[in-house]
């Protein structure tokens, strides 16, 4: 187990860390070293370009994302909490992260992984061999990944996945029901 100052040095190192976010156990790396993503690609076994950058603050990603008024509007309710969004990037992150120029993008209700994410972007996915369940504690991402990641232990996870909102279109559409949903979210896209 790593402390969080050693888990920034780790990120900057382009060291991949797994770590506890408000939903599932995450696992990422610094999202504009090219060398960190490739790693995670192959430790995590996945395929298909799109990962999650989480955010410590909301201006992380206001100055990485294009941003509408239902955009604006959601995010200033529901952030920080259990919603990744994606969005049309604004920033040159390392090949991988974005997905046909959209990036996904949260805020986590946890304090060990908006520590983590103070000083700079960090990816989000959750802790698992692509397909695989996901990692119910850092004794079992441990087992999974082994020398391969860093772990930080903290504010542990409630175990639901994020709901992940697309707003790449004109109208908002929910991608994935997780975490949070709720009639106060329908709401939102009708407005």
């Amino acid at each position: 187990m790593i402390s969080i100052d050693e888990a920034r040095k780790a990120l900057s190192d382009g060291k991949i860390i797994v770590y506890p976010t408000d939903t599932v156990w995450g696992m990422g790396c610094d999202p504009f070293d090219q060398k960190a993503i490739d790693n995670l690609f192959t430790v995590k076994g996945k395929k298909l370009d799109g990962l999650s950058i989480m955010f410590s603050h909301k201006k992380g990603i206001y100055d990485s994302c294009e941003i509408n008024k239902k955009a604006k509007k959601i995010i200033e309710e529901f952030l920080p909490g259990p919603i990744t969004l994606i969005l049309k990037s604004k920033k040159e992150f390392a090949k991988g992260v974005t997905r046909n120029g959209n990036v996904a993008v949260r805020i986590p209700l946890n304090r060990t992984s908006m520590d983590l994410a103070k000083d700079m972007p960090v990816v989000t996915t959750s802790a698992n061999l692509h397909g695989e369940k996901i990692a119910e504690d850092i004794e079992e991402a441990k087992e999974i990944f082994g020398k391969s990641c860093y772990y930080l232990d903290g504010e542990k996870p409630k175990g639901i996945e994020s709901t992940i909102i697309d707003l790449t279109k004109n109208e908002p559409k929910i991608a994935r029901i997780g975490a949070l949903y709720s009639t106060i979210l329908e709401g939102m896209f009708e407005s």
